[in-house]
């Protein structure tokens, strides 16, 4: 029988493979996206772009909006150690992106506007 440190290592092998097919993106296809939503590109530019350049890649445009709000786990095994300390600082930058962007606009009457943006003032005159 197999000790219990065998059996957590084929455990964590056999769900890095399951989330990496989940993802149907390349690692490489990551850091790209990560890369264009840090340039304000919209997500369906970039899934665009991305079966432009490669017509036999396997992402879907659902799945480039998940991966660029910065939710997708890339492993260690999947890149050379210096790609993947590239990969954790922009997935720091887009989480930081998007907490920056989500806190430079608020709830208006059901709508996102800026900050800035005043609602509208009621004018009481004419009022008896």
């Amino acid at each position: 029988m197999s000790s219990k440190s065998d059996y957590i290592k084929i455990k964590s092998e056999r769900r890095e493979k399951k989330k990496t097919d989940r993802r149907h993106a390349t690692a490489e296809e990551v850091i790209y996206i990560f890369e264009k939503v840090l340039e304000n590109w919209k997500t369906i530019k970039i899934y665009n772009t991305i079966i432009q350049q490669n017509p036999s890649s396997l992402v879907l445009k659902k799945n480039v909006e998940n991966i660029s709000t910065g939710n997708s786990k890339v492993y260690q095994t999947e890149l050379s150690s210096e790609r993947f300390a590239y990969y954790t600082n922009l997935r720091e930058k887009v989480y930081a992106f998007h907490k920056n962007k989500s806190n430079s606009t608020q709830l208006v009457y059901g709508t996102s506007l800026p900050v800035s943006a005043n609602p509208p003032q009621l004018s009481l005159t004419g009022i008896a």
